[in-house]
């Protein structure tokens, strides 16, 4: 069903850039981009978004993703005290120096990672959690092929350079999207300023913290193979976006062009909360069933994407085949939900069974085939 929605959800976007004015996506210079809308993860703008490419320390989204999940399963605690190993205290790239033995919380340890993308601290969380980061990245990647991110295959769990090392733009945005739907308790995590450990303080290179205060997070990284990349959030309102740039050649063109792909994703649209998840959209009657009617409606929650302002304009009618005899089974088409905006299609979406129904009994059978005649 998703992958039906997108493809009427463009081509309804298509026939609606006949008749509406849209602002061009704005020039971005970084090599590969993107822009979602973070609810419905609708694309709203790309370039190259599907480039197999170093992420750098934007690795570590997924590093985070996969401990915030061992967290929830209370197979870690925040509190937890973690041993630094000596593999730790040996790596390259940021670190905030631990040594060794040192006792370090859980807590501590994700901010040192997030804040400074510290492979020390990194690399003692994932000890922790699984005995090695070889261990480690094997979930990474599992985790990785479950929410689709086709294009990215993780060799570390830091993000340091390694051959076959990779990600793209659009899949970085897709597990920007799973944090916050997953982990919306933990994004305070993602927009922390500064971290003061052990007499220093450490600021978080995400610039766009402090230049926008509608910035939630979420990370960034650099490596000379990788360049400069973000991956950036905000929320404006009920509004809510993710952007990535990735190969960047400067802090201030990644921080430029984030802003920009999340000032365009704002200006340009509306994300509209239709429906929830297993909410009704329509009761209709059904025949030979156990009862007489059944609801339809979405498996997940469906959001509309349409130009800014002209949400209200929206119409939509319910669609039913019929007639409908039972048995039905949860997720069976049985209709379709057709949007238009000022006349214009935005795309006709399947509207499915949110329950089962079984057969009646022989004297409900029979009665409800006379009425077929009927209703034929």
């Amino acid at each position: 069903m998703k992958r039906l929605n997108m493809k009427f959800f463009w081509l309804g976007l298509a026939l609606l850039f006949t008749a509406t004015t849209w602002a061009a996506p704005p020039n971005v210079s970084s090599r590969a981009w993107v822009v979602i809308d973070q609810a419905s993860g609708r694309e709203l703008a790309a370039s190259q978004a599907d480039l197999p490419l170093a992420p750098a320390s934007l690795t570590q989204l997924m590093t985070a993703y996969v401990l915030l999940g061992d967290i929830r399963k209370n197979k870690l605690s925040l509190g937890e005290m973690v041993t630094v190993p000596a593999a730790a205290t040996q790596m390259d790239g940021s670190r905030v120096f631990l040594k060794a033995g040192d006792q370090v919380s859980v807590d501590t340890l994700l901010q040192a990672m997030l804040v400074e993308s510290a492979s020390d601290a990194t690399i003692a969380l994932v000890t922790a959690a699984d005995g090695s980061e070889a261990a480690f990245v094997a979930r990474m990647n599992r985790e990785a092929k479950r929410l689709g991110m086709s294009k990215t295959r993780f060799m570390n769990a830091t993000g340091l350079n390694e051959p076959g090392h990779e990600s793209s733009a659009r899949d970085l945005a897709l597990l920007g999207r799973a944090l916050a739907r997953d982990f919306p308790e933990r994004l305070p995590f993602f927009s922390q300023k500064e971290l003061p450990y052990k007499g220093i303080t450490y600021y978080n290179g995400n610039r766009l913290l402090w230049r926008d205060s509608t910035v939630t997070g979420l990370k960034v990284g650099r490596t000379p193979q990788a360049g400069y990349c973000m991956a950036a959030s905000a929320q404006r309102g009920d509004q809510r976006r993710i952007a990535v740039v990735l190969d960047a050649r400067s802090d201030a063109q990644r921080t430029q062009d984030a802003l920009k792909l999340l000032n365009y994703g704002f200006e340009n649209f509306d994300s509209v909360p239709l429906y929830r998840a297993r909410q009704a959209v329509k009761v209709i009657n059904i025949y030979r069933g156990e009862r007489p009617s059944v609801s339809m409606g979405f498996e997940q929650d469906f959001h509309l994407l349409v130009p800014r302002g002209s949400a209200a304009r929206v119409k939509a009618e319910v669609i039913t085949r019929q007639p409908i005899v039972a048995p039905i089974n949860r997720g069976q088409r049985l209709g379709t939900l057709r949007l238009t905006l000022d006349g214009k299609s935005l795309g006709d979406y399947p509207l499915v069974a949110l329950e089962d129904v079984g057969v009646a009994g022989l004297f409900g059978r029979g009665w409800d085939s006379i009425r077929l005649l009927f209703a034929k």
